[in-house]
């Protein structure tokens, strides 16, 4: 009679910089309670301390589906307990394959090794703890710089010779702009891009008549906030008031959308009519703010770039700024000596 193999998952995680798990070695285990030991690993050092991707493993469960549910538990309790510390990890919330072999490899160390080789996984994956199924993980410095930095130089040369001149919502937004260029996130070089575009749209007043039905809701409120004998609260009232009157002006979406079918040139960005590159933009936008990492149906690196695009044509169209040509190189990729590892875990 065969005897089933246990299940185990493999939960990933990452930090932006070094030094976030202090610990000289390359694995630690930590006894959550009995029958169950957690096992966290560098993938990418030779030490918890030097990493910045990691895995926390744990086996020994008699079905995949009890492996998930240990799975998302932790996952849970280390975001609480990464947001109590402060410890500036990335925890996704859920799971896409990151990296993989190619079929030819698989199958072939399948026929020859019986070897199962399972893809890399940003978030949490399960397999039988049965020997047979392990993960490459490579890992290793790439460095990537333009392959000749003189068009820094003559970028500057030719500004300085520009006349420029900035009115103050173009000020605002070049400098949120700038910090976006600092975020090493997609999601938050989107958002803070998102943020610069605000400081660019105004927004039109309702009509007069939708400003009388409001002001008409404003006037009953007033009043009930004022009468202690309604049920309705005057916090809550005044809430309500704040709410209508914000809604004097159309909403920002509104504004933009607008805005997008006024632009008749460029006629596309990102490969899209401009109408609905912003709408691609917005959606993106209300799904990071509900769901925190979200599923674009443009991938957020070509949203966040376009974006950026987008707010200099505004900022150079209101300010009527002159146009200028910088030609820049082609990046350099190099590896340093030793600078990649591939690690079967």
């Amino acid at each position: 009679m065969d005897i089933p193999h246990p299940f185990r998952f493999r939960l990933q995680f990452a930090a932006r910089q070094p030094h976030k798990l202090p610990f000289p070695e390359l694995e630690v285990q930590v006894k959550v309670s009995e029958g169950l030991t957690f096992e966290i690993a560098a993938r990418n050092a030779e030490s918890l301390d030097g990493a910045t991707s990691f895995h926390i493993d744990a086996t020994g469960f008699e079905s995949a589906e009890k492996a998930t549910l240990v799975a998302d538990a932790l996952r849970v309790r280390l975001r609480l307990l990464n947001a109590v510390l402060g410890l500036g990890l990335n925890i996704p919330v859920g799971d896409k394959v990151s990296a993989q072999v190619s079929e030819e490899i698989k199958n072939k160390l399948k026929s020859e090794q019986g070897a199962t080789v399972v893809d890399s996984v940003w978030g949490a994956s399960v397999f039988p703890d049965d020997g047979h199924h392990f993960e490459y993980v490579i890992s290793g410095n790439v460095v990537v710089r333009p392959s000749s930095p003189e068009f820094l130089l003559e970028g500057i040369k030719i500004l300085w010779n520009l006349d420029i001149s900035l009115d103050k919502p173009s000020e605002d937004a070049l400098q949120i702009l700038c910090l976006a260029t600092q975020e090493t996130s997609d999601k938050a070089a989107f958002l803070t891009s998102y943020l610069a575009l605000e400081e660019l749209i105004e927004r039109r007043p309702r009509s007069d008549i939708a400003r009388e039905v409001l002001q008409h809701f404003v006037k009953e409120l007033n009043g009930l906030a004022d009468d202690t004998s309604h049920p309705l609260q005057p916090e809550e009232a005044s809430s309500l008031v704040g709410t209508f009157r914000a809604l004097s002006e159309e909403s920002f979406s509104s504004a933009l959308v607008r805005l997008g079918k006024q632009i008749s040139q460029p006629t596309e960005i990102c490969g899209m009519p401009i109408p609905k590159f912003l709408s691609a933009c917005i959606d993106a936008r209300n799904k990071i703010a509900h769901h925190a990492e979200p599923e674009t149906k443009v991938p957020l690196v070509e949203l966040s770039k376009s974006l950026r695009e987008f707010v200099l044509m505004l900022i150079w169209t209101r300010n009527k700024l002159p146009n200028f040509t910088l030609n820049t190189p082609p990046s350099a990729v190099n590896i340093p000596q030793g600078g990649l590892s591939i690690r079967v875990m």
